[in-house]
């Protein structure tokens, strides 16, 4: 892409009611933490065996308190019994919590009350390996609640005040299988993001520690490093080669449907993020609504935060041409983030992808992007295909030179009836988008003008949010830090100066390098210690460089003209006051009836 703006994300934590709600899916540890005299194999030593893992489990519990009434707040978490890699006569089995994901699981909690029964009161905890065989079981670290870290696949253990509470086993993500077209010069096998290549079974290959019956070396090589030749010099196409130590020649075990395509195993959480064009990735999961095959078509868009492209998916039917639009939330920051900050995206980006679904999920009206479904593994959302750029789009509604809207009246009045229509249906609903601009409307002359991106979005009594793009943000945010209804109201108005022509595309203005670069964080506009934000290369604080905006924004709303019903409707959405703000239904009525605003 040949531009950066800078955009914000929401940062701060869930209102309490959100909170709760969550629990209720939760495991709740009870207060007394006297601890078990039994069940003292390790988790690690419990065998996880292929149903199980088709199962879609993710993580093993096993509660160290005396008592017994631990509850598991769904269906998502039953007892299982499970054997060990050496079980003890008298004891052939161990049981154990297992929690398992679905597309729509995004989080899982364990509820440990505080003092006394008072949940509010939340002690320090230690988390630590589970002891097992392996060396390395000396990490210990005390975490304060609300803190993040993020943990790799191992068995670990939480105390409270020094007592081992919990211990639990975090399962690595099933992997994905992706079906690559054929090219006739590529080679046979392949490996994705570190991952094996699936054997003639379509099951992950042999590791080298998998030594079997004397096959111990596997030469796995990468796609476009090494080829592995025939004796004619012909390369072997559709096959798996396994060189054992003892053997001159290969085993060879061909793949199905060899002739026009392979498949490999993609490890990781990103799987969405490594699929090329009109490559098909399987999606494995426990539950037959867990499992579908997407192909990939073309690319939308990219940025730091999540990547948008077209898609056919096997579980949506009915749609124009079998193609969906697919989004995919990206939880690995810079390279140079620190350690914290990449723990913290990962938590903030699930809470988006959670708030996005959330937020679409029921919402059905002709002006708003239709939600699919979406895959929480994945942070993925499977949207309706519109046919029509954003407002932003460069060289589209966007001259690439001048930064200024391409659309005529016309353009503007249906822009204004689509939105302010969409805007009305989520207000009635008790949201708030809290991310209006131009470039979540996304348009064409043949559909009109359609609202996406709910990410950022929350319910009209939750707190306000830091998130957002600055432009955007209505005057009695500094100070009161009041955001809501009339706030979309605003950042309409502003984005109707656009596509008016009264000013410039206002994101333009975060570039480095723009002769009037103005550009401040919306989370600085409320700090009591001023922060200067080093992009603007002013030194301005953010509330200085906010009311410079205001200014120009007022002198454009100045020059609407007030015979124009069109524009005294936008200079209506543009009152400072939020109360005296024009609502939404109100333009609603007002366009519904006059007829000729786009005369």
């Amino acid at each position: 892409m040949g531009e950066y703006y800078y955009s914000e994300e929401r940062t701060e934590p869930f209102s309490q009611a959100e909170i709760d709600s969550r629990l209720k899916n939760s495991i709740r540890v009870p207060e007394d933490l006297g601890t078990l005299e039994d069940d003292t194999i390790p988790l690690d030593k419990l065998i996880i065996d292929d149903k199980h893992r088709s199962d879609g489990i993710r993580i093993l519990v096993r509660p160290l308190t005396r008592s017994r009434s631990v509850s598991p707040g769904s269906d998502n978490c039953k007892w299982l019994a499970l054997r060990a890699e050496v079980a003890a006569a008298d004891k052939p089995e161990t049981k154990v919590l297992a929690v398992t994901q679905t597309h729509k699981d995004i989080n899982f909690a364990l509820r440990i009350p505080g003092e006394s029964g008072v949940d509010e009161t939340r002690p320090p905890f230690g988390l630590s390996l589970a002891e097992g065989d392996d060396d390395d079981t000396n990490f210990e670290e005390e975490m304060v609640p609300g803190n993040v870290k993020e943990l790799c696949p191992a068995s670990w253990r939480l105390s409270v005040y020094g007592t081992a509470v919990i211990d639990f086993r975090i399962l690595t993500k099933r992997a994905a299988s992706l079906w690559i077209p054929r090219d006739p010069s590529d080679i046979s096998s392949a490996t994705i993001g570190g991952s094996d290549v699936l054997n003639s079974s379509l099951k992950r290959s042999f590791s080298e520690e998998d030594d079997g019956e004397g096959i111990a070396e596997k030469r796995l090589r990468t796609v476009g490093r090494e080829r592995c030749n025939a004796e004619d010099g012909e390369d072997d196409d559709g096959v798996i080669v396994f060189y054992p130590r003892t053997m001159a020649e290969p085993l060879v075990f061909p793949l199905p449907n060899a002739a026009t395509s392979k498949e490999v195993a993609i490890s990781g959480g990103q799987a969405l993020l490594q699929v090329q064009k009109d490559q098909t990735i399987a999606i494995p999961g426990g539950l037959e609504l867990d499992q579908y095959q997407l192909t990939k078509r073309n690319q939308i868009a990219t940025t730091a935060a999540s990547t948008v492209f077209t898609a056919e998916h096997s579980k949506v039917s009915d749609v124009p041409d079998g193609v969906i639009t697919v989004k995919v939330l990206k939880t690995r920051g810079p390279n140079n983030a620190k350690s914290q900050d990449s723990h913290r995206n990962v938590i903030r980006q699930a809470d988006v992808w959670l708030r996005e679904y959330r937020s679409q999920e029921d919402m059905q009206h002709e002006s708003i992007v239709k939600l699919y479904g979406g895959d929480a593994r994945y942070l993925s959302l499977y949207m309706e295909h519109v046919d029509g750029k954003d407002l932003a789009a460069r060289s589209v509604w966007r001259d690439a030179g001048t930064d200024i809207f391409t659309g005529d009246r016309t353009d503007a009045v249906r822009i204004l009836k689509d939105i302010a229509g969409a805007l009305n249906y989520v207000h009635q609903r008790r949201r708030v988008h809290n991310d209006i601009k131009p470039a979540n409307i996304l348009y064409s002359r043949d559909r009109g003008a359609v609202l996406c991106d709910f990410g950022l979005s929350t319910l009209t009594n939750d707190a306000a949010t830091n998130g957002g793009t600055p432009y955007y943000v209505p005057p009695e945010f500094i100070g009161k830090r009041l955001r809501g209804s009339p706030s979309d109201v605003w950042a309409m108005g502003v984005t109707m100066l656009y596509v008016l022509k009264k000013i410039t595309f206002p994101d333009a203005r975060g570039r480095q390098g723009h002769p009037k670069q103005l550009y401040w964080m919306i989370a600085d506009l409320n700090r009591r210690t001023p922060h200067h934000h080093h992009h603007s290369g002013k030194g301005i604080s953010a509330v200085s460089q906010m009311q410079q905006w205001l200014n120009e924004v007022n002198e454009a709303k100045s020059k609407l003209n007030p015979r124009d019903k069109l524009h005294v409707l936008v200079s209506q959405m543009l009152t400072p006051n939020p109360i005296q703000r024009i609502t939404m239904a109100k333009v609603m009525a007002e366009l519904i009836k006059d007829a000729t605003l786009d005369q």
